[in-house]
C-alpha cells in the first residue's frame, strides 16, 4: 500500500511543465496561463477510495476507486483514467486525444507529494507539492 496521501498540498516547485504541455498540444497563450497557475490539492484517502479537490487556475473535485475507471478534463481535453496502486505509487494510466499517458503521485523521503507525469512522446514533468 502507498503512504497515505491524505492533506492539503500546494505547489512549491514544477519542472519541465512547460514541454510537457507543449507535448500535448496545448497553444501558446493556455501554456503560459496554466504554467503561471499554483494549484493546490485536498486530498481524502479511505483505503482505495480517493477525493482529490483542486483549486487554482481549475477548482475541481474528481472521486474515485482504485481498478476502476473515471473521466478527467485535462488542458488537452477529455480523457478516461485507470487508478492503480504500482511500487507504492498512486499510478494514473490515462487514454485521451494525444494518445497514452501517465501520473504517478507518491511521498518521497522529504515528505512532499511527487507527481510525476509522462505524455504519449515520452516528455515528463515533475510537480512538487509541501504539505500546507
Amino acid at each position: 500500500m502507498a503512504a497515505n496521501l491524505t492533506g492539503n498540498w500546494k505547489l512549491v516547485e514544477s519542472q519541465n511543465f512547460d514541454e510537457y504541455l507543449q507535448a500535448l498540444g496545448v497553444d501558446a497563450d493556455k501554456r503560459k496561463i496554466v504554467v503561471s497557475a499554483s494549484p493546490r490539492h485536498e486530498i481524502q484517502q479511505d483505503g482505495d477510495s480517493f477525493t482529490v479537490k483542486t483549486t487554482g487556475l481549475q477548482n475541481k473535485t474528481i472521486s474515485f476507486k482504485l481498478g476502476g475507471q473515471f473521466e478527467d478534463e485535462l488542458p488537452s481535453g477529455k480523457v478516461k483514467v485507470v487508478p492503480t496502486l504500482v511500487g507504492g505509487k498512486l499510478h494514473f494510466e490515462i487514454e485521451g486525444p494525444k494518445g497514452k499517458m501517465t501520473t504517478d503521485r507518491e511521498i518521497r523521503a522529504d515528505g512532499r507529494l511527487y507527481m510525476v507525469m509522462t505524455a504519449g512522446n515520452g516528455t515528463t514533468c515533475t510537480r512538487i507539492f509541501a504539505r500546507e
